[in-house]
């Protein structure tokens, strides 16, 4: 065997040259087997296989870079959400078309209850303004469409984050299968800050 042969080479070599004290000696001669030859190809077959991994990985990166911020991501839910739509009564518990509306505190923001307001629309046509969304400020008002707020988000001059708040509009204005969104705007400015959609 060409391996066995080459061991010999390199023994027979190592003594002729020990044997010669006064012959400077000589670097042993080495040939380079068939299994040498293998492993060195399998190293560069594995090393172009790592930078072609390596280059496609570089050109993704640069692909998703120059995609719009954000366009292959869910989008962001708005600052304040309806969480819940109730259709039945509060005291018996039956089906009345009750249309209560809970909303969220969702985002980071501790809002001023009495400087916003809330636009109810039922299948994109307006329904129902709630002038204010502090429960001590809707009682004296005229208030048409809604008959009380609830919730912590009412009860102090505050909507915190986390808190909810509850709208409870005149029964049969929201009935089950509608599509119900409600904006919530700055009384200020006009400027809508939320905006949320569901089925109720």
């Amino acid at each position: 065997m060409l391996g066995a042969d080459s061991t010999i080479f390199r023994f027979s070599t190592a003594l002729r040259t020990a044997s010669q004290p006064g012959k400077p000696s000589e670097a042993p001669v080495e040939l380079t087997t068939e299994s040498d030859r293998a492993i060195s190809e399998t190293h560069g077959t594995l090393l172009m296989v790592a930078i072609t991994i390596i280059l496609a990985i570089l050109v993704l990166l640069m692909a998703l870079a120059m995609l719009p911020s954000g366009s292959w991501m869910e989008p962001a839910e708005p600052p304040i959400i309806i969480t819940e739509i109730s259709h039945n009564s509060k005291e018996t518990g039956k089906f009345t078309c009750a249309s209560r509306i809970v909303l969220l505190n969702n985002g980071s923001t501790v809002y001023e209850n009495d400087g916003l307001k809330a636009v109810i629309y039922r299948n994109g046509q307006k329904v129902c303004v709630v002038q204010t969304l502090n429960g001590h400020r809707l009682i004296p008002s005229h208030h048409y469409g809604v008959k009380t707020l609830g919730g912590e988000g009412c009860r102090t001059p505050y909507w915190n984050p986390g808190e909810e708040l509850e709208l409870d509009l005149s029964d049969n204005t929201i009935y089950p299968g509608v599509q119900v969104t409600v904006e919530i705007l700055e009384k200020q400015t006009g400027e809508i800050i939320s905006k949320h959609t569901v089925q109720a």
